[in-house]
């Protein structure tokens, strides 16, 4: 599995099961979404969250969702790790509407204080952070 910060290499990408291409005239930047798990939270097996994602992106003509996955936890003290985030990979062609899609959308697909956008500006890794009154934007990653 990735680190949550470092995006998938393009083959990685190629041997997902959910691979979706960017259209060839569009040049794609990677964006991904960390959203924190719950102790006790709805599953989401048919990842609904996702497609609404996908499906907002796609009616703007901005993204595509490439796939998601749980990123893992801390180690427990008996050595075991849990899912501590889903994370949606995702390609947008137009990253402050899709930055401003996402923001608009999450809350309304219950993602908690604490859900992050991850992106790349002008060659800095940066985040838009989720917190109870709102986003904290252009955040440094740490």
């Amino acid at each position: 599995m990735l680190p949550p910060s470092d995006p998938p290499s393009p083959a990685a990408l190629h041997h997902s099961a959910f691979f979706i291409p960017p259209p060839p005239d569009v040049p794609a930047q990677f964006v991904y979404v960390r959203i924190p798990l719950q102790p006790r939270q709805r599953v989401d097996p048919l990842h609904q969250r996702e497609d609404e994602i996908d499906q907002a992106l796609h009616a703007q003509g901005i993204g595509t969702v490439l796939g998601w996955g749980d990123s893992l936890g801390e180690r427990r003290a008996d050595g075991s790790r849990v899912a501590a985030y889903l994370r949606i990979d995702i390609n947008v062609s137009d990253l402050a509407a899709a930055r401003t899609t996402l923001q608009q959308l999450l809350p309304t697909l219950e993602a908690p204080a604490g859900t992050e956008i991850h992106y790349t500006l002008q060659g800095v890794r940066l985040q838009d952070r989720a917190t109870a009154t709102g986003w904290l934007l252009e955040q440094p990653v740490p």
